[in-house]
């Protein structure tokens, strides 16, 4: 027999040692090591130790007891928008092809069409919502009202929340958590004894803070949330940040964002479009957006939109998510085969147009205070102009576009973001 391994058996969960075993008997067993699982009938006076279990899935409960088992590592995102899952999703990308031992389980409130084209065997997605970030009517209008209401039924179900959250994490051996930012999650780490850190370039602490005036009630909320910050080991704190103060330990990381790996050339071949085609793409997020009057001033251009905005009818290319699979597209291949996307500033879509060399059209996006932080920041790094939101709707955002057409680009951006985070948890990890 191997001299590195462990036997198990099935029968009462008891650790023996063949000093203290008692008697010498014929058992049967499973040998296993790093290398193989295989059947056993050996006597136990010739085993160095064993374990005795009962009535269980072996592999499942292998994992869980050997430190020699897959390394597991969980991810929870925001439910606010997608720009939080998608930075987050590049990072267990990248863990995963760094280690082929390693997997993942990302927890994201995010549908599982926006992962289209996106999967990995290694990537487990869990719906999980932890937090509610911002109840909106559509996309550029915020419902804050709302997000009170939502907080306060986030609190009742706060402790119900953290305790199923750490039988989970128990329960699957989950080795470290990132947390992009939902403050339960924080609190499911701690109470887990699971190293713990959290990846934003906001902290909705910071984001509720502005409207705490107008809305008292949010005070309790924005303490509780704090204090669950606090609690982390640190935090990668991403380019266009606010005030992270809640966070003793932070380590500022490059961009983290989607780049298309097709190209423009290709990306365009694949939706039937040409080189000359002067291509808008209209991206809203997940939040729905009507797009009603975009018609009558954009004569010679194409315009794309796609799931889950609703069709907005001719003469909008409209991509479905079953659409895009079928073409084998991912989202910023879409960024990439547009001369300009037009939307509201939000990290998510403006780090993909600086990684995909794409000029943006923006709009307001009301008080909300990463808003101006991007607007302030990302002009170093990209094309860009505003329109007010009577001329988007209205479609009088042409002569921005025509005028972005002549722009120059800035130098390329480092988007390493998602290795440095990935090299950092598995430094953490140990591995």
């Amino acid at each position: 027999m191997a001299s590195s391994g462990v036997v198990l058996l099935l029968n009462d969960v008891v650790l023996y040692d063949n000093k203290n075993a008692g008697q010498d008997q014929e058992i049967f067993g499973l040998w296993y090591s790093q290398h193989s699982i295989r059947p056993l009938n050996i006597h136990q006076s010739k085993l160095d130790y064993y374990f005795r279990l009962p009535y269980l899935k072996l592999y499942e409960k292998i994992t869980k007891l050997f430190a020699i088992s897959d390394m597991k590592i969980a991810i929870y995102t925001t439910a606010h928008g997608f720009g939080h899952a998608s930075r987050s999703y590049e990072v267990a990308k990248t863990l995963v092809n760094c280690d082929n031992k390693l997997t993942v389980h990302f927890n994201s409130a995010v549908p599982d069409s926006f992962f289209a084209g996106e999967e990995h065997p290694r990537i487990f997605r869990r719906k999980v919502k932890l937090d509610v970030g911002i109840c909106q009517v559509d996309s550029l209008t915020m419902n804050l009202p709302g997000t009170l209401d939502d907080l306060d039924q986030l609190a009742i179900q706060e402790e119900s929340l953290i305790s199923r959250e750490t039988k989970y994490i128990r329960a699957e051996n989950i080795r470290f958590i990132l947390a992009d930012l939902p403050h339960l999650a924080i609190e499911a780490a701690v109470r887990s004894g699971v190293p713990v850190w959290g990846m934003s370039n906001f902290s909705w602490d910071w984001i509720y803070g502005t409207y705490a005036e107008d809305y008292p009630g949010l005070d309790r909320h924005i303490k509780r949330i704090i204090s669950s910050y606090k609690k982390a080991d640190g935090l990668f704190t991403l380019p266009f940040s606010g005030d992270m103060e809640s966070f003793a330990n932070r380590i500022e990381v490059p961009l983290i964002a989607r780049k298309s790996m097709l190209g423009k050339s290709e990306s365009r071949r694949r939706l039937g479009l040409s080189e000359s085609d002067r291509v808008v793409l209209f991206s809203f997020g997940g939040v729905r957006l009507k797009l009603p009057e975009q018609v009558h001033s954009s004569r010679g251009l194409v315009l794309i939109s796609s799931e889950p905005s609703p069709d907005p009818g001719e003469p909008f290319l409209y991509v479905t998510n079953r659409k895009r699979a079928e073409l084998k597209l991912r989202y910023p291949d879409l960024v990439a085969a547009a001369d300009a996307v037009v939307s509201k500033p939000g990290y998510g879509i403006v780090s993909e147009c600086i990684a995909n060399r794409t000029a943006l059209i923006y709009t307001s996006r009301g008080n909300f205070r990463e808003y101006p932080v991007l607007v302030e920041e990302m002009g170093e790094y990209l094309p860009a102009e505003k329109v007010c939101v009577e001329d988007f709707k209205t479609g009088r955002w042409v002569e921005a576009f025509q005028r972005l057409l002549e722009a120059t680009f800035p130098p390329e951006v480092d988007c390493s973001g998602a290795e440095v985070v990935a090299g950092k948890i598995l430094g953490e990890c140990g591995i």
